[in-house]
């Protein structure tokens, strides 16, 4: 019995020895532990206060290095032109002598880049700062180079087209001609800059003052006329079941001399050699542009957009009509515009078009008159954008003929697959005057776009004629499927095309940008129709459904469908019952 308990006794004691010993032992494998993890934080925190250490190191190496290079440059320059001074002074009786043309090419500044042209040799970039740039200080070039960062950031817009004119201060996504980076592949030779910005090929002065870019709208169009819809007793008209046209052919040519700059741009579209634009601009004043010459003034929403990115191959009838009154292409002009983050304002006084002179020997007296085009974002988010404005122009005075004062209203069928029209107002005599206006709305709500506009037009008539007026108006939606949705533009008050994220390449799923559009348009040319001076022009209804598709930012291949809807217009022999008629095209656009 007393063996048995000493027994259990000692197991007891073995026990709680052996359970002491394993807490213990536990506790000091914690306690070593948290002496491991301490001791490794804190040579992490010496690590990095070392590797701080040798970055500012660095930075101050790299400082030290681009300062020397520049002082070295700025000294073999220096140099060089002692030497060519000293080279050009005459000899005297001391026996100067002119230095070597040896000597002359060791003071030039040495290049890194690789010689262009050899087999196996790719172009690299200069350090901007070693350029071009031996009189200017160190913080002109800094506040130079600062400039260019602040215009890209402002202008610079990937994805987007080129626009359809020169690329001056107002264009929506050109950055200014000298701000071309190493993303738009710019290189440096002999001072100069070379490089595509948004595209266009460019060259720019180091300094930026001065700059030249041509670019390149090109548009090729091919269409059916499926159904003619021609009626007894009427002329069937131009309506070919196949036809091409040379749509645009526009060269954007432009001059930059700091904040002025000249566009020259001719245009070979439509069969015929003409000329777009050739005007001179000054844009020194903050977000205002003032123009001289042959310009484009732009009114009305659809007809601010550019041609490389409107939603449909062409613009309303009733905005065509209204851009004929006092603004369209070529138009003398004398104005500018100006805006901010939600407004916009633009007025111009406007002239005869380019070569209407000498398209009408008649003309005795040119055409005076001006436009006006306020427009607003009272909302703007990120998926939101709600467009308000307001847009009229006027012929004051209408060109004076040696038939008199005669003015006529016509509207196109859609596509400029044909010259035929078939509502029109006709020749109208004693006219004194002629006026446009009318309201603008637009709604985006992320992807989808809608538009709409209503325009009346006016032609004031002297001696007892009655005054005429007539009506137009349009509604239409767009949705953007692939790519960036359609974005606002507060440079030009509209929308901008959608923007391509990645260029086609089906291996990497990459299929650009693409969008459905579709509008419904009206221009009414009955006005007084029953009286003995009023007009029967006909009413003319357009649907219209497209699909564009953006292989990449400058190339764009467009279907537009058209059903033609026309009342009878007696005086048309193309339309004396009403026509009906479809037609079907396709674009093919490229733009730099």
């Amino acid at each position: 019995m007393v063996v048995c308990q000493k027994f259990r006794l000692t197991l007891l004691i073995t026990t709680l020895a052996s359970t002491a010993f394993i807490f213990s032992q536990q506790a000091s494998a914690d306690t070593n532990q948290e002496a491991t993890l301490k001791a490794m934080n804190q040579q992490m925190i010496e690590m990095n206060k070392q590797i701080m250490a040798l970055k500012k190191e660095v930075t101050s190496l790299r400082s030290r290095q681009n300062k020397l290079k520049a002082e070295t440059v700025k000294s073999n320059i220096n140099q060089r032109k002692k030497n060519i001074n000293v080279a050009q002074q005459p000899s005297t009786g001391m026996g100067t002598a002119a230095p070597s043309n040896q000597t002359i090419a060791s003071t030039q500044p040495q290049s890194s880049a690789v010689p262009i042209g050899q087999p196996g040799n790719n172009i690299t970039q200069q350090n901007p700062r070693m350029i071009n740039v031996a009189d200017q200080s160190s913080a002109q070039r800094d506040e130079a180079q600062q400039h260019q960062k602040t215009v890209l950031d402002l202008l610079h817009s990937t994805g987007l087209p080129p626009p359809d004119r020169g690329a001056s201060f107002w264009s929506p996504n050109m950055p200014l001609l000298s701000s071309a980076t190493e993303h738009d592949e710019t290189i440096y030779v002999g001072g100069l800059r070379i490089g595509f910005p948004a595209g266009r090929p460019t060259i720019a002065t180091d300094d930026g003052r001065y700059s030249f870019a041509i670019g390149l709208a090109l548009q090729e169009d091919i269409g059916s006329y499926i159904n003619s819809g021609t009626r007894r007793g009427e002329t069937k008209g131009r309506f070919s079941p196949f036809r091409e046209n040379l749509r645009r052919g526009r060269i954007p040519i432009t001059f930059r001399y700091t904040d002025y700059s000249v566009n020259i741009t001719p245009d070979f579209g439509n069969g015929e050699a003409g000329l777009y634009e050739a005007n001179m601009q000054y844009g020194g004043f903050k977000n205002t542009i003032l123009t001289f010459g042959f310009f484009e003034p732009r009114v009305t929403l659809e007809g601010s957009e550019s041609s490389n990115e409107g939603v449909l191959m062409e613009r309303p009838a009733a905005v065509e009509l209204a851009r004929g009154v006092a603004a369209g292409d070529s138009r003398f002009s004398i104005g500018g515009l100006t805006y901010g983050k939600r407004w916009y304002l633009g007025a111009y006084f406007t002239g005869h078009a380019y070569n209407t002179t000498k398209n009408n020997p008649d003309i005795i007296k040119d055409q005076t008159g001006g436009m006006l085009r306020f427009a607003g974002r009272p909302y703007a988010s990120r998926d939101i954008d709600l467009h308000i404005g307001v847009s009229a122009s006027s012929a004051f005075d209408v060109a004076q003929t040696n038939k008199g004062k005669l003015y006529n209203f016509s509207g196109s069928p859609g596509f400029r697959l044909t010259q035929e029209t078939l509502v029109q107002t006709g020749a109208l005599n004693n006219v004194s005057s002629v006026w446009e206006a009318g309201p603008e709305l637009a709604f985006r709500w992320k992807r989808f776009l809608a538009k709409s506009e209503y325009i009346q037009y006016g032609i004031n008539r002297s001696s007892s004629n009655s005054n005429l007026n007539f009506d137009g108006y349009y509604t239409s939606l767009t949705y953007t499927i692939l790519g960036k949705p359609r974005s606002y533009d507060i440079r030009s008050a509209a929308f901008r095309a959608p923007g391509v994220e990645y260029d086609f390449d089906p291996k990497q799923n990459h299929w650009g940008a693409l969008e459905v559009s579709g509008r419904w348009s009206v221009l009414d040319l009955n006005s007084h129709k029953n009286a003995s001076d009023g007009v029967n022009g006909g009413q003319q209804t357009v649907w219209t459904g497209g699909l564009n598709w953006y292989p990449n930012p400058h190339f764009r291949v467009m279907l537009n469908y058209d059903h033609i809807m026309a009342s009878s217009t007696p005086n048309n022999p193309l339309n004396k019952h009403g026509r009906n008629m479809d037609a079907i095209a396709m674009r093919f656009q490229a733009a730099f």
